[in-house]
């Protein structure tokens, strides 16, 4: 039995049959991770990103310091659009005061008064970063990794200090009493290694510029202590 090709067609419809060619360029599992157009993240294998913020002390550090403030600025390695997967690289400084119980341990140790004092603490992390896009614009990461630190901590004291007001006309006669801080001591460590694991949400800015805000549990020198502190920090990409 013979059939016409106009006949088929019209029980066929080619339009129905034939794949689009977005079907045939992207198949399914191959599409990027980022938006191609001109809205939303878009793909770059590396970008730069400051940041700063708040750290939260914890554990044996709740009682010994207050908490503190950091900044910090790092890099951040996209393999492939087609992974939800970085590296990212953060360098960071942190500044903490010390409280009531590390200043009486550092007055026995030094055998004086011990008004107040400093701790700076500073170093690098290599993380792994997973992303997980809710829509063009806003996108869910997980981070975690390891570092390594050092720490300074200065030991102050309290002196007061008289002044004395001189001219030609006068003479010299006392002025008020201001007040200065003597250094006690300086401690310092070795490079001290860590371990960090937490969670940030990244909004795009347009282009490959976007802004982020992430929270870490971060633990320094975990074979030896209970040194914890929860870095949390906003920051820019681009």
């Amino acid at each position: 039995m013979r059939m016409h090709v106009g006949a088929l067609a019209a029980v066929v419809p080619l339009a129905v049959a034939l794949p689009t060619a977005a079907q045939v360029a992207a198949p399914e599992g191959a599409q990027s991770s980022y938006t191609s157009g001109g809205e939303g993240f878009q793909y770059h294998p590396f970008l730069l990103h400051v940041d700063g913020g708040g750290t939260i002390t914890q554990r044996t550090n709740a009682g010994l310091l207050d908490n503190g403030w950091n900044a910090g600025l790092g890099l951040t390695w996209y393999p492939a659009s087609q992974l939800p997967l970085g590296l990212r690289l953060d360098g960071s400084y942190m500044r903490f005061t010390a409280r009531a119980p590390l200043l009486s341990q550092a007055a026995a140790l030094y055998q004086t008064q011990v008004d107040d004092g400093i701790v700076k603490m500073w170093g690098g992390d290599a993380d792994v970063e997973i992303d997980f896009p809710f829509g063009p614009r806003t996108r869910f990461y997980l981070v975690g990794g390891v570092g390594w630190y050092r720490l300074e901590t200065t030991y102050r004291q309290l002196q007061l200090v008289n002044t004395n007001f001189c001219s030609s006309s006068l003479g010299c006669y006392p002025g008020v009493p201001s007040t200065t801080h003597a250094v006690v001591g300086t401690t310092r460590t070795g490079w001290q290694y860590s371990r960090n694991a937490g969670f940030g949400m990244e909004f795009s800015l347009g282009g490959r510029n976007s802004f982020f805000i992430d929270a870490r549990y971060m633990r320094l020198n975990p074979s030896n202590s209970r040194s914890d502190f929860i870095p949390i920090r906003a920051g820019v990409r681009f």
